[in-house]
């Protein structure tokens, strides 16, 4: 068997986890996430997890980047009300990775799309089932039709199809909280 055929059946066989191999550009700068932000767009590779007010649609408003830590200020729509949290995720001994506890444990990898644009990819662990949901963010809150088609390009690689992801721009969801 040759090699690159060897790493997709690996790949394959450890599921989506396998598919992230980290940031596309290693000498991104972490600090670069720091700030105010807008939810463009989520995908998951669990439908119900796009649903209005799941427990993982979160939209994010800021992000601060520590030396150990990256926190997230967020909304999270519960019974219709836009309602503010934050979440802290401890960075790992990887650049760009982050290890997050909540509704099971979830590892967090920002990638950059464009100096004013991230993807944040989390992929959960939950009752010994693996889900990949990827948010795209920006500085402001219309995203062109290129970044769009960049995320998903981003998504499909990871094995979410387009069905499952929402532009959240186009809906009512604590976008201008």
């Amino acid at each position: 068997m040759n090699t690159p055929r060897l790493v997709l059946v690996l790949a394959l066989l450890r599921g989506p986890h396998a598919l992230h191999t980290g940031p596309g550009d290693p000498s991104i700068d972490e600090n670069m996430v720091n700030g105010d932000w807008f939810s463009i767009a989520q995908a998951s590779s669990e439908p119900k997890l796009l649903w209005k007010d799941s427990h993982m649609m979160f939209f994010v408003r800021k992000i601060h980047v520590s030396l150990k830590t990256i926190e997230f200020h967020l909304y999270r729509r519960i019974q219709g009300m836009c309602v503010p949290i934050i979440m802290m995720a401890n960075k790992t001994k990887k650049k760009f990775q982050y290890m997050l506890k909540y509704a099971g444990h979830s590892v967090i990898f920002p990638e950059e799309v464009a100096p004013s644009r991230f993807i944040f990819c989390i992929h959960n662990h939950w009752h010994g089932k693996e889900t990949v949901v990827v948010n795209l963010l920006s500085r402001t809150p219309p995203a062109s039709w290129d970044v769009m088609q960049t995320f998903k390009n981003y998504c499909k690689s990871h094995g979410i199809s387009p069905a499952n992801i929402i532009n959240l721009t186009r809906t009512d969801c604590c976008l201008h909280a």
